[in-house]
């Protein structure tokens, strides 16, 4: 048995003070060397370069670029036959937009820019150390664990305890982030049993959201169940979800800034409810493949419009369904990407009609991924600033408050060359400024082009370029009346996995 022990000091981990945390580094690394069965180590290494000219859709033609990294491990300790640990480790992580050193609140783990330097702030350096103009040395980066939990599996189904991934159907509503290149990930601190019968499982959870002051009820809990059904003889799949979280006066942090819920000036009630409802089906069928996802919010958001108000419910919903064509023997596969996300009412201040699906769900390039326009024809403030410029934003805009229809295909031309093209095309669900706007709908369309390229099975480097054509919704109707100019950007990225 091997030991190491590591003197006491004090480490930056996720921006909070945490004892003995490189003993507890080498002790696993050390752990894997002398045997390599216990523990299996994971993970991506990514970079990517970004480029968007005209983001605002007006003749200002102002750019936004820059370049990004970032490394995700993923070890899997093997504690005994079916004793499972799992975690996930984000390294190279923003402090700005990313993963907050202080708190540790996690914003997006898209990574840090490349060009880090010591100073994050807009104010002037102190000395050389900590000037932008002066150093000799880029700015640290925090260590994130974001995902740690275990599971013991037995003959009728699997336990599970920790702060675990979620992900659910097409993930349009639960989306963990496992993608090569997702930004975002969607965790739970939880206990759960997994019920295995056949092709069917049941896994009720509790999840914990915030603990809160420990003598307060001022918790924040999650009571969630999932049910699915896979055959693999029939190629079908079907899967419900249900989440309902409870929180009182005491715990009730939604915002009451921004004009986001509840109007202007909304106060908080004496609590809320909410609940998520989520439905998936998947089909094989020949040389097709469709998969429908549906999901629906409703409750009780714990605010009032006014102290003497009524107060301000949820109902918001989404659909969203995928089909693939692969010919049998063809090089070239087909895919259709369409649905809807309802948008919030700006005339209903006692309803909160909004869905926003999950951010690592893309439907083009730019249109529904990175922020676009003078105006927030998406309503998606929730999720983004909406006050900042979209030149200084990344990735962060979701899909939410319109209907969109994206066609592409995918060409394999050479054995490690691929390329295609998408078109994606959008109409506002609602109406985005107000009564008397007359915003039109249509959002316009983009085309996507892409090259593939992949040398090794492990690494892959995706070059795109996306043209957008914007509609007349982005002048925000005819008092506003901004300027509706093409846009155009490039990405390239690598990601090399282990």
């Amino acid at each position: 048995m091997l030991r190491i022990e590591a003197n006491e000091g004090e480490w930056m981990f996720a921006g909070v003070a945490s004892k003995r945390l490189v003993g507890v580094l080498i002790l696993l690394l050390a752990g894997s060397i002398a045997n390599a069965s216990d523990i299996t180590w994971g993970g991506n290494y990514r970079v990517e370069a970004v480029k968007i000219t005209n983001p605002e859709l007006s003749s200002a033609n102002s750019n936004k670029a820059y370049l990004l990294h970032h490394l995700v491990l993923t070890p899997k300790i093997q504690a005994a036959d079916g004793l499972t640990i799992y975690s996930r480790m984000d390294v190279f992580n923003n402090p700005t937009w990313g993963i907050d050193p202080t708190t540790g609140q996690v914003y997006s783990v898209a990574g840090d820019v490349i060009g880090g330097g010591p100073n994050s702030t807009t104010t002037a350096g102190t000395n050389a150390n900590n000037s932008n103009t002066l150093a000799r040395t880029q700015r640290a980066s925090m260590f994130a664990l974001t995902e740690f939990y275990a599971t013991w599996s037995q003959e009728f189904g699997q336990f599970i305890v920790g702060r675990a991934p979620m992900q659910f159907g097409l993930g349009t509503a639960f989306n963990a982030g496992n993608g090569l290149f997702d930004h975002y990930i969607d965790t739970r601190d939880m206990v759960g049993y997994k019920f295995v019968i056949g092709n069917f499982y049941m896994l009720p959870i509790m999840g914990k959201v915030n603990e809160g002051v420990l003598g307060e009820e001022d918790d924040v809990n999650d009571y969630m169940l999932q049910m699915q059904y896979d055959n693999p003889e029939t190629d079908l799949s079907l899967g419900f979800l249900y989440q309902m979280r409870v929180f009182t006066f005491a715990g009730n942090d939604t915002p009451l800034t921004g004009g986001h819920i509840g109007g202007a000036t909304p106060v908080k009630a004496d609590g809320g409810k909410t609940t998520q409802w989520s439905l998936f089906m998947k089909q094989n069928v020949g040389n097709f493949k469709v998969g429908v996802e549906a999901d629906m919010l409703t409750g009780d958001t714990g605010l009032k419009t006014a102290a003497a108000g009524p107060n301000v419910s949820l109902n918001g919903f989404g659909v969203a369904a995928e089909i693939d064509y692969a010919p049998e023997g063809g090089k070239t596969t087909w895919k259709i990407k369409t649905g809807m996300a309802t948008g919030d009412d700006p005339g209903t201040s006692e309803t909160y009609e909004g869905y926003i699906f999950s951010r690592n769900y893309d439907v083009a390039m730019m249109m529904f991924n990175h922020p676009l326009g003078q105006a927030d024809l998406l309503r998606t403030g929730l999720v983004r600033t909406t006050t900042a410029a979209p030149n200084s934003q990344i990735d962060s805009e979701g899909l939410s408050n319109a209907i969109y229809f994206a066609p592409s295909f995918q060409t394999q031309w050479k054995e490690n060359f691929s390329y295609g093209a998408s078109i994606a095309y959008g109409i506002l669900n609602k109406e985005p400024i107000s009564a008397t706007a007359n915003t039109a709908t249509s959002l316009g369309w983009e085309l996507d082009i892409n090259l593939t390229y992949k040398p090794y099975e492990r690494l892959t480097w995706i070059t795109e370029a996306g043209f957008l054509f914007p509609g007349d919704a982005w002048k925000a109707g005819a008092t506003n009346n901004f300027e509706t100019k093409f846009a155009y950007g490039l990405v390239t990225k690598a990601a090399i996995t282990f």
